[in-house]
């Protein structure tokens, strides 16, 4: 019975969909004016078609098909409401918008919004996006699940937030195009651009030694979205204050160790572009295929366990050179 349910996920839920998502990709790619990926861009995992050809029913398999039909739905829908744009854009915004903007994004259940211009180097190669001006958003997972990784219900957590992030993304978009400007929804699963860098341009954290964006508020426990928009006066983030974070983690090496696959570089490989590879993905999928997902290197992360200002004193208080520990234990390795 369940080699026959997996047959009928893989047809409706997943083959026809990533089908009808290239067509609508590559409209995407040919409207005038979009910006596309370069020959230096990152190739784009097609994390869906790979786990297909592995002979699964998708992820998850038929105890997900919940969450995985209205999150497809979503990623359908954020690239057929392209149609619904003004055909002459608003390009400028007052300020009063931009804020109730982001007000509606929190309102929804986004956990921070953030600004920032997209380089055509960050957009996947062979995709395109419609504007290079982004609305960067982070969605908080549940903590007490995600710390059962690898499981079921690790899994659905993440995949939970992919459909209700994607939701608000075409909510978000659609809120601009009622207001006459332009917007294209990217949805947190099978995006068109690399959205970890984009996060941490717009200031919303810094990417830590598993690729993962590591935020303030819930460290590596997040999804992300955008809103690329035809608005070019956006608050831009100038600055990121968690840059610290990169020496930390060169430090910690604590998802480097626990990683089952040993899937994640000890030093990332720095291109000469400025893109940085964190995973050796031929050790990590086949893993994530099979152990629901994993999602081990968040669970780990000291940043999942810590409040990030405590683990910041703790390090900035040893770099200079006072080793006594904090709160009566070592901040920087919370976990044998």
């Amino acid at each position: 019975m369940e080699n026959k349910l997996s047959l009928i996920i893989r047809e409706v839920v997943f083959n026809s969909p990533i089908s009808n998502l290239g067509m609508m990709e590559r409209r995407v790619a040919n409207t005038p004016g979009a910006q596309c990926g370069t020959e230096d861009s990152p190739v784009r995992f097609e994390i869906m078609e790979e786990t297909l050809k592995r002979g699964r029913g998708g992820p998850g398999g038929s105890r997900s098909i919940r969450i995985m039909v209205p999150t497809m739905l979503g990623i359908i829908k954020s690239l057929r409401s392209l149609s619904n744009n003004p055909s002459q854009p608003k390009t400028e915004a007052p300020a009063e918008l931009i804020d109730d903007l982001e007000a509606y994004l929190l309102d929804m259940g986004a956990s921070s919004v953030g600004y920032t211009r997209v380089p055509e180097h960050w957009v996947f190669r062979d995709k395109a996006i419609l504007h290079n001006n982004a609305v960067v958003m982070t969605m908080e997972m549940d903590k007490p699940r995600i710390d059962t990784a690898p499981s079921q219900d690790s899994l659905e957590a993440v995949m939970e937030i992919y459909r209700d992030l994607g939701s608000i993304a075409n909510k978000g978009a659609n809120y601009l195009r009622e207001r006459d400007y332009s917007a294209h929804a990217g949805h947190p699963l099978m995006g068109l651009a690399l959205y970890p860098p984009l996060a941490q341009m717009a200031g919303l954290g810094w990417m830590g030694a598993s690729g993962l964006i590591i935020t303030p508020g819930h460290g590596p426990r997040v999804r992300l979205a955008t809103i690329f928009t035809s608005i070019e006066n956006l608050p831009f983030s100038t600055q990121n204050d968690h840059r610290w974070v990169e020496d930390y983690c060169a430090v910690c090496q604590l998802c480097v160790r626990k990683c089952p696959a040993q899937a994640i570089m000890p030093e990332p490989q720095r291109h000469p572009d400025g893109r940085m590879t964190y995973i050796i993905k031929e050790r990590c999928f086949p893993h994530f295929s099979d152990w629901y997902g994993c999602s081990v290197c968040i669970a780990v992360c000291p940043f999942n366990k810590i409040a990030y200002g405590n683990l910041r004193q703790n390090f900035v208080r040893r770099k200079n050179g006072l080793k006594k520990p904090m709160l009566g234990r070592s901040l920087m390795h919370p976990t044998p």
